[in-house]
């Protein structure tokens, strides 16, 4: 599997994915955040914040869409929606991160994501992406 940081721009503290485990070029991604104590500083429940759940899917979503055809191209969240909370995640908890593009036209591109601790769904969401250009 690639390097993470050669298909992603993010980098800590903001890249959210710790692991790729499968990558099927435009359709789908697999992956893993290892939440530690760090990811849930601040948080008044001691928990991964959600939004964090939710950019972690969105990261694995630019896992899925990368290849040289959109070298010139910057994919951008535009959109969440459907996105449900089943439980929370917290320190020591691993977080498995699907993505499964269900839409690839041109510059617009939608995905079911999902995040799970073992078989308990966490996060459900659908999530649009907007890709510019980068001159």
């Amino acid at each position: 599997m690639k390097d993470i940081r050669s298909i992603l721009p993010h980098r800590f503290p903001f890249l959210l994915v710790d692991e790729i485990v499968e990558v099927t070029e435009g359709t789908r991604a697999v992956g893993v955040k290892l939440i530690s104590q760090h990811d849930c500083e601040g948080s008044p429940e001691g928990a991964l914040p959600r939004g964090f759940i939710l950019e972690a899917m969105a990261q694995m979503s630019g896992a899925a869409l990368h290849s040289d055809k959109r070298s010139n191209g910057l994919g951008m969240l535009a959109g969440i929606d459907n996105g449900r909370f089943y439980q929370d995640a917290f320190a020591g908890d691993r977080l498995t991160l699907t993505i499964d593009i269900t839409r690839n036209k041109g510059r617009i591109v939608k995905g079911r994501g999902m995040a799970a601790i073992e078989s308990r769904i966490v996060c459900e969401a659908d999530l649009l992406f907007s890709f510019q250009t980068v001159t």
